[in-house]
């Protein structure tokens, strides 16, 4: 039997005796602003956090560029080394304006790409939190058993998380203006963020139409956009039109302080509206609780295989395993595609030959792919925490205390899946490190690259299992907590990304394990440090199984 949150029951309105419906009920839309404000209250923590959050970042970073390049001179400088970049133009963006740059034009450089990311992801998880996810758990059949319009509850979300996004957009607007940057520019560079942000809920929207399940939907919004991010990065380098097959390429199409384009903000927001009006009318060609894309029957008999402690939890996981395995294969591949431009660079630009002896003559490419490799470590930290965290999920909905009934003890039903968050985790870093090297190979025409490259990847596993590990301390410890292990992701990739550009004290970056970890293959490998986060990673681990072998069973 499903138990419904209270919350939910309250916001149904009320319609006399809840069997007949007043004239005009019938319309899709009725309820609307009873569920817009259920929508508000039930996120009334979330939404100031992601707009602390993505603002905080944003509004930090355009502070701290002033100081840095506080003449003409010092903006030149930062236009010739990183304006024909390839590497960086994947990674920052096409680079509009270093024709004439201005600081406006590096704010844009610095910052739009990765806020655009962080405003879709804000997108893709709210709106599915209200939309699919909420059919998962049947609360969308109470409300709609009442004087609630068909649309009604996927209306309230796409009009509360348009709105969020509409008021970080205005946040970011207000501070770069209130910083001295230009107001046109602010204003472009505040509604790209938005436009991505629209489109995306858009994408979400249509996603939870075609998608059976919460997790599929994530999934299928997040694969859209790791397939902008690509499309817009190989059409920037090769200077074609791949650029405009990505939402993402729109928004930046709108050249913030570069002479702007206001056109491009306009398709975004004509895309975003047929989306959720696709969306919409896709809803009303399935049934309540499914997909289009309905969910496989599994064979009349089990396999033998899901009855040990492993078989299930890969069963249940191995999906999601395929896809970070791809995602990061893919985003490797792009990483080291641009690998040989970066050497090239060197040799040819005088001022990145400065700044390289400052740096102690450090080989560029070496270091480019170290941060590359620390970056996608950070991804599949993204996998390893959502493998650990299926154990919340599952005892949530009262599947584990089923499987737990039995002689099954739970620290061997927990072994399983954090086992395949383990071993995933070396297959989903491995795999990035894979494509690096051999889309590096390819270019370089040096084979050897390959297998250093996965070497390499391989070295920062340890830090994807320290913040696994502090899923499962969360998860045994303080269950209705686990989600914080999000956060502790949150701060360190704000630490890894942006510690540099915000001038962070050095002990607040040690905060990462990542920092810990030798740079490889910029630096000499170190087994000391290695060997000290994975012992962290085991002692967050075993008090966490401590902790679950003595609580209660919590579900919903």
């Amino acid at each position: 039997m499903t138990t419904v949150a209270p919350s939910a029951r309250a916001a149904a309105p009320a319609s006399g005796d809840g069997a007949t419906a007043p004239p005009g009920a019938a319309h899709t839309l009725a309820g609307l602003g009873r569920l817009v404000r259920f929508t508000l209250r039930r996120d009334r923590l979330r939404i100031p956090i992601w707009l602390v959050a993505l603002g905080g970042v944003v509004l930090a970073s355009a502070a701290s560029l002033p100081p840095v390049y506080p003449d003409q001179a010092a903006i030149d400088a930062y236009a010739r080394l990183f304006g024909d970049n390839p590497a960086l133009i994947a990674f920052a963006g096409p680079g509009y304006g270093f024709d004439d740059p201005n600081i406006g034009v590096i704010l844009v450089n610095e910052t739009q790409l990765w806020t655009m990311i962080g405003v879709a992801l804000m997108s893709i998880f709210l709106l599915n939190r209200h939309t699919r996810a909420e059919e998962d758990e049947e609360r969308t059949d109470v409300l709609r058993s009442n004087v609630v319009g068909r649309h009604a509850p996927s209306a309230a979300a796409v009009v509360v998380v348009s709105g969020v996004n509409v008021v970080l957009a205005l946040v970011c607007a207000v501070g770069f203006v209130a910083l001295d940057y230009p107001v046109t520019g602010s204003i472009a560079l505040a509604g790209s963020f938005l436009a991505v942000g629209l489109v995306f809920v858009g994408v979400t929207a249509v996603a939870a139409q075609v998608a059976s399940t919460g997790r599929a939907t994530l999934g299928l919004a997040s694969i859209v956009l790791g397939i902008a991010f690509v499309l817009r990065a190989l059409g920037d380098i090769g200077g074609n039109a791949l650029t405009w097959l990505s939402p993402i390429g729109w928004a930046q199409g709108v050249r913030a302080f570069a002479g702007e384009r206001w056109w491009t903000l306009a398709l975004c927001a004509v895309v975003a509206v047929g989306l959720v009006v696709v969306a919409f009318w896709l809803s009303t060609v399935r049934d309540a609780g499914s997909g289009l894309v309905p969910t496989r029957p599994g064979a009349p008999e089990a396999n033998r295989s899901l009855l040990g402690p492993l078989g299930l939890p890969v069963r249940l996981q191995r999906g999601a395993l395929i896809g970070w395995a791809i995602g990061l294969a893919a985003t490797g591949a792009v990483y080291g595609s641009v690998g040989q431009d970066i050497q090239q660079m060197v040799d040819e630009n005088p001022v990145m030959a400065d700044f390289m002896a400052q740096v102690g003559g450090a080989d560029l490419t070496d270091s480019f792919f170290a941060t590359s490799l620390a970056m996608q470590a950070l991804m599949a930290s993204g996998f390893a925490i959502a493998s650990v965290l299926r154990l919340r999920s599952e005892e949530q909905a009262g599947r584990a205390e089923l499987l737990l009934a039995g002689p099954e003890p739970r620290n061997r039903w927990a072994a399983g899946h954090l086992a395949v968050a383990a071993v995933g985790s070396i297959v989903v870093v491995g795999l990035g490190g894979l494509g690096l090297g051999a889309a590096y190979a390819a270019v370089s025409g040096d084979a050897g690259q390959m297998g250093r490259m996965i070497a390499a990847s391989l070295v920062t596993v340890p830090g994807v299992w320290l913040l696994a590990g502090t899923a499962v301390a969360l998860f045994g410890l303080v269950p209705r907590a686990a989600m914080a292990a999000w956060g502790a992701l949150a701060v360190v990739v704000v630490l890894g990304i942006f510690g540099q550009l915000l001038r962070l004290p050095r002990w607040t970056r040690w905060i990462s394990p990542f920092e810990h970890l030798p740079a490889v293959p910029a630096d000499p490998m170190s087994w000391g440090p290695v060997l000290v986060v994975v012992a962290i990673a085991g002692a967050l681990t075993a008090a966490g199984l401590w902790g679950l072998d003595r609580r209660d069973l919590q579900h919903e």
